[in-house]
């Protein structure tokens, strides 16, 4: 059982997943409470074991999207690990992959197969491009779903053209996210009489659904009558200092006075006064803000910061991530904690977000080695 106290506590995973979608939503679930196994082929284990930043042999990927989980080794296409997966299945809550279509039947760990030996277990099996359809036995990694699901388009850049993609595993981590979510949907469900089912999720759908409230844009609507109106946040440059950047978002009316005036910059014409009038004059409100920016490159950025806050303008400084866990407002918000590990020594990283009043979530124990927990899951 986890130490976490969490709202997941007393939960059982079996993560038969490989390198981030699937694992990632065991591993916000193991931050939450739930005691997580993780599968994976002895000898080399999980890919992401090897990709980026590493020390002394630990991934700093495998570590946060694992850390808190027991290790099993297993070969899954030997009948002998196949049943140890159907044993560990019986006694499960939830059994999590991201296989492409068909390869879970090959393995006999698919959701017909385990759901009659366990009718309550939830079942997430996640894809690249979808469980059915034409592309669905593609293969998918996260640079070719931001492609196929508009993510790269809708980056264009705003002078060229020149569509970009984002520099993280967005749609995998995306992806995650929804699927801890629908896990806990679903067991919810089952606690009020829906039995064990199966999830579904694939990738494109996630990215395309999150993109779609504010990106979409004209493409909500079947009508010719609809406009483009103002992109919300396309192309909103950052502010840049004479030694730093910043970011400001000036909306309201007193927000976009007080932004030109920290910049000494006259607004003062009645084309400014009110948002219809700015956007009835966008040609001179662009001419208006590049004085803005071009006063911003004479000026210290604690100045800039400090003259926006006073006018109420949303700001802040843009922080490099390393910048983060020192941070006074970071570490009033307790997001990043240290801790000892075993190999790597010592680690800085950020537990699960969400604050739980009376069943906290945290950060689990450190990832494990190839099947390091293999003989006492066995044992049990």
């Amino acid at each position: 059982m986890s130490s976490i106290n969490g709202p997941m506590r007393g939960v059982r995973v079996l993560d038969l997943g490989g390198m981030l979608a699937a694992p990632l939503a065991g591993g916000i679930l193991a931050d939450q409470g739930a005691e997580v196994i993780k599968v994976e082929p002895p000898g080399i284990g999980d890919v992401m074991r090897y990709v980026g930043a590493s020390c002394d042999g630990v991934g700093a990927i495998f570590q946060g999207v694992n850390r808190g989980k027991r290790c099993l080794a297993l070969d899954l296409k030997q009948p002998d690990a196949q049943k140890v997966v159907h044993q560990l299945a019986a006694q499960t809550d939830v059994v999590m992959h991201n296989f492409r279509p068909g390869v879970a039947e090959r393995l006999h760990v698919d959701y017909a197969t385990l759901s009659a030996i366990n009718p309550a277990v939830i079942y997430l099996s996640v894809t690249g491009f979808g469980h059915r359809g034409p592309m669905s036995d593609h293969a998918a990694y996260d640079n070719v779903i931001q492609a196929f699901s508009g993510v790269a388009m809708s980056q264009a850049n705003v002078e060229t053209g020149e569509p970009t993609q984002y520099y993280q595993i967005f749609a995998d981590k995306l992806t995650a996210t929804y699927a801890s979510q629908a896990i806990s949907a679903a067991l919810f469900a089952r606690e009020r009489g829906a039995g064990g089912q199966h999830i579904q999720i694939a990738m494109v759908d996630t990215v395309a659904a999150f993109m779609w409230p504010d990106v979409g844009g004209k493409a909500l609507f079947r009508s010719e009558r609809a406009t483009a109106g103002v992109e919300v946040a396309r192309g909103v440059p950052l502010i840049r200092c004479k030694n730093g950047y910043a970011q400001a978002a000036p909306v309201t009316d007193s927000q976009f006075h007080g932004w030109c005036a920290v910049f000494g910059v006259d607004s003062s014409d009645p084309k400014f006064a009110t948002v219809m009038d700015r956007v009835q004059h966008k040609d001179d409100v662009e001419a208006l803000a590049a004085q803005v920016f071009q006063r911003a490159g004479e000026m210290d950025i604690d100045d800039v910061i400090a003259g926006l806050e006073a006018a109420d303008v949303p700001c802040a400084r843009a922080h490099f991530l390393h910048e983060l866990p020192q941070h006074p407002q970071m570490r009033a918000n307790g997001l990043f904690v240290e801790s000892e590990h075993p190999l790597a020594g010592a680690i800085v990283e950020p537990k699960n977000p969400v604050h739980f009043s009376k069943t906290p979530s945290g950060c689990g124990f450190a990832s494990g080695t190839i099947g390091q927990h293999s003989d006492e899951i066995l044992a049990e």
